[in-house]
């Protein structure tokens, strides 16, 4: 199984640094509570309120892109396999293939 993982982006360290230790640990448990466990971050610092909202839009964003990519991967792969199946069996010799193509009827009368 897959573990869980999110990106810890530049824009959430640049913001972590001009914050308290207290702050610090407050922000990053919110982020992994609401990446792992889908919990929000309740606060009454309004300045740790702001930066969360931010970053839980980055992760949003960021798991939203990753699911369109897949389905963009699986959509891609489909055509692959569907074309792959017309074309019948090649054969490959070193960096070259050849397609085994349609066989052309000659006549024999």
């Amino acid at each position: 199984m897959r573990e869980k993982s999110f990106k810890f982006k530049e824009g959430f360290a640049n913001a972590v640094k001009g914050m308290t230790d207290k702050q610090a640990g407050e922000f990053v448990k919110g982020l992994c509570g609401y990446v792992f466990e889908n919990k929000p971050l309740t606060t009454k610092d309004e300045y740790l309120k702001g930066i969360y909202l931010y970053a839980q839009r980055e992760l949003d964003v960021s798991a939203m892109n990753a699911a369109n990519g897949k389905k963009g991967a699986e959509k891609l792969a489909e055509n692959k396999r569907a074309a792959n199946g017309t074309r019948g069996f090649g054969v490959l010799i070193g960096n070259v293939r050849f397609s085994a193509g349609k066989a052309k009827k000659g006549n024999d009368e």
